[in-house]
């Protein structure tokens, strides 16, 4: 029988690589853990407000309505698993925010890791630094 596929959470800051390539870093790495989600080495979950976090950083880089309807389209086309921001995975965000100095936004995405028992995924250097979870980064 075999194993499962590893599980990984993956955040804003990597997802946006996937529709915006100009002045990023690391797109290669980002391109190959989608890659591998589609592929079927890994799977890839995301709390649900990753979806505006994204659809918010590409409004900020002046994409029109249509792009950002087409990289809405796109994201539910990936089939990430998707993770309800539900009332305790918003406790434990809120303990990892005071503990680890991050926004509430960037500890959902360690909590959801912590509460899956899996590496977040991420190119945000202040989240991979904080010790909130295991991380895995793009560089």
């Amino acid at each position: 029988m075999d194993a499962s596929p590893p599980l990984l959470v993956v955040d804003s800051s990597v997802v946006v690589k996937w529709f915006v390539h100009e002045n990023e870093n690391h797109v290669p790495a980002a391109l190959d853990v989608l890659e591998k989600h589609l592929d079927g080495s890994h799977v890839l979950a995301a709390p649900d407000h990753l979806r505006l976090e994204v659809l918010n950083a590409l409004r900020c880089r002046r994409l029109s309505d249509v792009h950002l309807i087409e990289a809405a389209e796109r994201l539910e086309l990936a089939n990430l698993a998707w993770f309800s921001v539900d009332g305790p995975l918003t406790r434990a965000a809120i303990a990892l925010s005071g503990r680890h100095k991050l926004t509430i936004y960037d500890a959902v995405f360690a909590a959801l890791a912590v509460s899956l028992g899996c590496e977040l995924v991420t190119d945000d250097r202040q989240l991979a630094a904080s010790g909130a979870c295991d991380v895995r980064t793009l560089d």
